[in-house]
């Protein structure tokens, strides 16, 4: 399949379970989000708004999708949730339609808008790669069954806190999107002290103005 075949499958509601691995302390921290995906058209008005920001010629996109996502993870302080939405568009290279530009409203690392690449991999994933001013990221996304869905990132921010994440998405009833419970005894993978949490915490808290959600689509 090409990109945009592989939004129009990913369309519909997921629940996704993810385990991020923060590098630079050695531990991993566990979350849920609900998500939803709508495929767009290449003619749909959000794509054309899109293509038009990035100053970019409309009718070479293809389509693209919608996106929306709320959850929680594991060393959330109290009142902290995860949630937001971006909007994507596919723009494919003129001589392979299985490569291009990503064009987003709002980056994966940093939440500004951003120009990346993807490709459709040999064995029917999606690969996108974004560069950033201060990091870049990786994420691939590929399917075990129409129902279940497999996504892998990292980001590596440059001069340190880089985090690598695995998530597990289940296709589920088309819902109205909610933001689910995670079992805080459960959360936390490994044995974390206080400290190494604290200093887990206070990386997100300071990039909290600049960076997305570690549960960022």
């Amino acid at each position: 399949m090409d990109a945009m075949e592989f939004f129009q499958q990913s369309a519909g509601s997921w629940r996704s379970q993810r385990t991020t691995h923060h590098l630079a302390f050695k531990r991993s921290e566990v979350g849920e989000s609900q998500i939803q995906v709508d495929a767009l058209a290449g003619d749909d008005p959000e794509i054309i708004a899109l293509c038009e920001f990035h100053q970019v010629d409309a009718s070479l996109a293809v389509g693209g999708c919608s996106v929306r996502w709320g959850g929680s993870m594991g060393w959330d302080q109290e009142g902290e949730n995860h949630e937001g939405n971006t909007v994507f568009a596919l723009v494919p290279d003129g001589d392979n339609p299985r490569q291009g530009r990503l064009l987003r409203d709002r980056g994966y690392a940093e939440i500004v808008p951003v120009v990346g690449q993807y490709h459709m991999d040999d064995d029917g994933g999606l690969v996108l790669i974004t560069e950033y001013d201060t990091m870049s990221s990786i994420e691939r996304f590929w399917f075990a069954s129409p129902d279940l869905r497999m996504r892998c990132s990292t980001v590596k921010r440059f001069g340190g806190f880089n985090t690598a994440s695995f998530c597990t998405e289940s296709r589920v009833g088309a819902d109205s999107l909610s933001h689910p419970e995670v079992n805080q005894g459960d959360a936390i993978v490994s044995d974390v002290t206080p400290t190494q949490a604290q200093e887990v915490l206070q990386a997100r808290q300071d990039t909290s103005q600049q960076y997305l959600s570690l549960l960022g689509w």
